[in-house]
């Protein structure tokens, strides 16, 4: 089978973007993990930390709908820097996106809204953080909020906050930034800390760099260390605000390897606003069969 794609990327962090608006059976069937892990590898396949289908739905008020897959080939409730290439890519294909007010499109973390700024970025209404423990999906009877956790392998505990943006994520503020070996071996052993995190965790290491600034690296589970994570940016934004960094209503900029993410929190956690540019990189076509057997 012979796969049309398109690659964005968002402040980084880049997706293969297919169009599957007929929602045909044989383009899920034909992603099977192995394919995906195929496509996704940076030396011998297309090279993204995940794979997007734009779907079209029949509903009027939810016109589409988002398919999202880790680099590893799991499953995921989905992705802010996803979502906005989605938008981007459905622009591209000619959907009446931009003229909306709002478009909503129905990812595995519900119904989401996005629309385009004069300025032709992008914004995303995400999930709002919570760090109620069955949202933060963490094993604990109470919200974890600079909670030190035992992470297996390493001596000293490490405090961080568990949160919820639709997935979940457990975040460590630190006064000096991460190193990239830190980053991996500690996001690795968080990520896999099953007996905390049933599901897996994304793990966010940050600095706050200025009154309106964070630095911020994501481990991300299914796929490791990324240039970017939209759903990252709120829940460092959120976890900061939970541990009296910042304040509700401030435009926190997130400076991520990749670029920079701009995040809003409304008061008493109203809304949540994820901001950022989409970039189209190249398209093409694959032979899933050449790439599968290679």
């Amino acid at each position: 089978m012979k796969l049309p794609f398109v690659k964005y990327h968002g402040a980084g962090n880049d997706f293969i973007l297919v169009d599957n608006r007929g929602d045909d059976r044989r383009i899920w069937d034909a992603l099977e993990p192995g394919t995906i892990r195929a496509l996704c590898a940076r030396h011998h396949g297309i090279g993204a930390d995940g794979i997007i289908l734009a779907v079209k739905s029949d509903r009027a008020e939810v016109p589409y709908s988002m398919g999202y897959f880790n680099a590893d080939g799991s499953p995921a409730e989905m992705c802010g820097n996803g979502l906005r290439c989605l938008v981007r890519f459905l622009d591209d294909l000619g959907e009446p996106v931009r003229g909306m007010e709002e478009v909503r499109i129905l990812t595995g973390a519900g119904e989401i809204a996005a629309r385009f700024t004069p300025e032709d970025t992008i914004q995303i209404a995400m999930p709002i953080p919570s760090f109620d423990p069955r949202d933060a999906k963490i094993a604990l009877d109470q919200p974890a909020v600079s909670h030190p956790i035992q992470v297996p392998g390493l001596a000293d505990p490490l405090p961080g906050t568990a949160v919820g943006v639709g997935n979940p994520h457990f975040v460590l503020y630190s006064s000096e930034m991460w190193e990239g070996d830190e980053v991996h071996e500690i996001g690795h052993r968080i990520a896999l800390h099953r007996d905390l995190f049933p599901e897996g965790v994304n793990v966010g290491f940050a600095r706050k760099e200025a009154p309106d600034t964070v630095a911020l690296v994501v481990y991300e589970r299914g796929v490791g260390p990324t240039l970017a994570c939209g759903s990252g940016a709120i829940a460092a934004v959120g976890a900061g605000i939970a541990e009296g960094r910042f304040e509700f209503e401030q435009r926190v900029h997130v400076r991520m390897p990749g670029g920079m993410l701009h995040v809003i929190i409304g008061k008493e956690w109203r809304y949540a606003v994820l901001e950022g540019d989409a970039v189209k990189v190249f398209e093409g076509e694959v032979d899933l069969a050449t790439l599968s057997s290679g």
